[in-house]
């Protein structure tokens, strides 16, 4: 799922990490918090797939378009604030490192995503009325 540019903004191709109605720029992204242990949203759950998908958390920040430390520092973020590490790693040697998910961070990735289907579920129909209200909407 790569990431384009439309008008300044990222879009995802397949509205992964947003809730959209198609054929609108109307979105609701989803983020849950957790108070002392912080948030999840759809920049880290979109790290975490990209992790898995490339086996790497360099390869996962160059196809974000974010630092590598800055993915670092979000993987690091999320070991703190669940009970398992999220990201398993690998340090280079024979066989070269590498990164991928643990079972608790594929089953957080698989909840955050049963959310936002719940929630695309749920709040269509107030969407596109928002969408009706605004100015200059069609």
């Amino acid at each position: 799922m790569a990431a384009r540019r439309s008008a300044g903004k990222p879009q995802l191709d397949d509205g992964a990490d947003e809730l959209v109605i198609p054929g609108d720029d109307l979105r609701l992204m989803v983020r849950v918090a957790f108070g002392e242990h912080g948030a999840l949203g759809p920049g880290k759950i979109r790290l975490l797939e990209l992790i898995e998908r490339h086996g790497s958390i360099t390869a996962a920040a160059k196809a974000m378009g974010i630092s590598y430390r800055r993915a670092w520092l979000l993987v690091e973020g999320m070991k703190q604030a669940f009970r398992d590490p999220v990201v398993a790693t690998q340090h280079g040697g024979a066989q070269g490192g590498g990164s991928g998910l643990t079972p608790i961070g594929r089953e957080i990735v698989q909840r955050y995503r049963a959310i936002e289907r719940t929630a695309r579920a749920a709040v269509g129909g107030q969407l596109r009325g928002l969408k009706r209200a605004l100015r200059n909407s069609r």
